[in-house]
This record gives structure tokens, C-alpha cells and sequence, in this order.
């Protein structure tokens, strides 16, 4: 069972959010660089958010150019935060069945 207390109270940007979802957070700044310039990357992370959002792809682009996708309503970011604590917890459950 979640707890309210427990549910994230602020949002992910949706850079991060691809960051996290592409896996490559964790890898150095230069290397994230390379990644977020290849051809494509962006239109990725444009199926992505709407995918997870349940929005089309013509707003997510709407919310602005490059990758920080400025114009992004606050209560999408909230629901991208919320996103990755339910895929954490899916990870968990996963790993205790294991």
C-alpha cells in the first residue's frame, strides 16, 4: 500500500525524466551530451512524454523547443515524478518475487 506522505511533492523535469527513462542519468555530462545530440533524440523523448502523459505529440511539442521543454504545465512534471516512484516500486516487487 502507498502512503500519501510518501508520494513525490515536487516534479521531474522532462529532460531528467528522459535521462532516467533512456538510462543514461548516470553517465557523465559529456556522455549525456552525446546522447541528447544524436539525431532523433528528441522526437524519443517527444513519444515518450506523451506516451507516459497520456497527451499528444503535437502538444508535447507545444511546450517548447529543445529539451527542457519549458512550457510544460507543472502538474505534468508532478505525474512524471509520480511515473518514476511507480516504476521504482514495480522494480522492488520484482526483485523481492525474484
Amino acid at each position: 500500500m502507498v502512503r500519501l506522505q510518501s508520494l513525490p511533492k515536487t516534479g521531474v523535469t522532462p529532460r531528467e525524466f528522459c535521462r532516467i527513462c533512456f538510462d543514461i542519468a548516470h553517465l557523465s555530462q559529456e556522455e549525456i551530451a552525446e546522447y541528447e545530440t544524436e539525431s532523433g533524440y528528441r522526437k524519443k523523448c517527444i513519444k515518450l512524454l506523451a506516451k507516459v502523459l497520456g497527451v499528444a505529440e503535437c502538444s508535447v511539442r507545444r511546450w517548447g523547443s529543445g529539451l527542457n521543454f519549458a512550457d510544460i504545465p507543472e502538474y505534468h512534471k508532478l505525474s512524471l515524478a509520480y511515473a518514476l516512484q511507480a516504476a521504482d516500486m514495480q522494480i522492488l516487487r520484482e526483485n523481492k518475487a525474484a
